[in-house]
């Protein structure tokens, strides 16, 4: 049976991750960075101390792995966590390849996301051939996600074989921390945001980037990328669907885009009490003001065959995940 290896695998990609592989009867192995075992409750998953950011912790991970699925990352859009970020996205990819390519993996599928690439031309879909970010004054997340593949695709010129999965937004079930896109969806289920800044985005449904990723292990070429999209909707719809499902109003209104920044100061003061992140920053604006609307992700479809669900299904299945797990009121 082959072993694939999950880095970040109690996050929420890792947690789908585990359930797509165990599905084509692969063994499981995850690195346990944090302790957090509730994405493998009921799943045979080999767990074993280590971090990214610790090369020397590897070597028993990687030791008899044939692919691995390098998904560990901070996900975060404040500047405090620049050093960090750095340190997990940029320094553990380095690691994670240099492990890779001493235990002659078969196969590395590396994680990074859509804002890897230059937005602008905005007016223009997002392909593949997209430069990547350059600029040391970008978003500090963006420039580590860029840095990290110009890595793996050093690494490739030295023999390594690697594809690259470039998601955008990830919703969809079992995302257990949850993610900070997550705890949105529960605030907004909870009926937290009534009023609401009408902005859209492209969600890809996990379940369907972990499918196209697994399918990278054979159809993936080596150091290509692939841009893994799926629905552009906004918050108005996503909170109608909701409402639907749970039989109640849950969003009364709109509010202007400049209204955003009037609770820069609420959200920074909301995270020194809770000791939270915080999901508006002047960051994460700009990553909203600025996005690309046209993410056709065809050479995804075509050769991993990605196939993006309808966003109503990943909509209540995550609606489903959330109630069953607990956190809804």
């Amino acid at each position: 049976m082959s072993i694939a290896l999950i880095t970040g695998g109690s996050g929420h990609v890792g947690a789908n991750l585990v359930r797509e592989l165990t599905a084509r009867d692969y063994k499981v192995r995850s690195i346990d960075f944090d302790g957090d075992h509730r994405a493998f409750k009921g799943y045979d998953v080999e767990l074993i101390k280590g971090s990214v950011t610790d090369i020397e912790s590897l070597n028993k991970a990687f030791n008899d792995v044939d692919v691995v699925f390098h998904t560990a990352s901070i996900i975060s859009l404040e500047r405090k966590n620049k050093n960090l970020i750095r340190a997990v996205n940029v320094d553990g990819t380095k690691n994670v390849c240099e492990m890779a390519l001493k235990h002659n993996i078969n196969k590395l599928i590396h994680f990074s996301s859509v804002d890897a690439f230059v937005r602008e031309p905005l007016g223009e879909p997002l392909l593949e051939d997209r430069p990547l970010v350059v600029n040391e004054n970008s978003v500090p997340y963006d420039l580590s996600k860029a840095d990290a593949q110009r890595i793996v695709l050093e690494y490739c010129e030295r023999g390594l074989n690697a594809s690259i999965i470039h998601p955008s937004g990830i919703l969809g079930p079992n995302d257990f921390k949850p993610s900070l896109f997550g705890q949105e969806f529960i605030k907004i289920a909870n009926g937290k945001r009534p009023f609401s800044i009408n902005v859209s985005y492209d969600y890809v449904d996990v379940r369907d980037l972990c499918t196209t990723a697994v399918n990278c292990i054979e159809k993936g070429v080596s150091k290509q990328n692939y841009i893994v999209g799926g629905n552009y909707i906004n918050f108005v719809y996503m909170a109608d669907v909701i409402s639907e499902e749970l039989g109640k109003k849950l969003m009364r209104g709109t509010l202007p885009f400049f209204s955003i920044y009037l609770s820069l100061p609420i959200y920074f003061l909301q995270s020194l009490v809770t000791n939270s992140p915080r999901a508006i920053t002047l960051d994460s604006i700009h990553t909203i003001k600025v996005h690309n609307k046209n993410i056709p992700s065809q050479l995804a479809k075509e050769k991993p065959g990605h196939t993006p669900r309808d966003i109503e299904e990943t909509i209540i299945d995550t609606l489903t995940f959330f109630k069953d797990f607990g956190v809804l009121i």
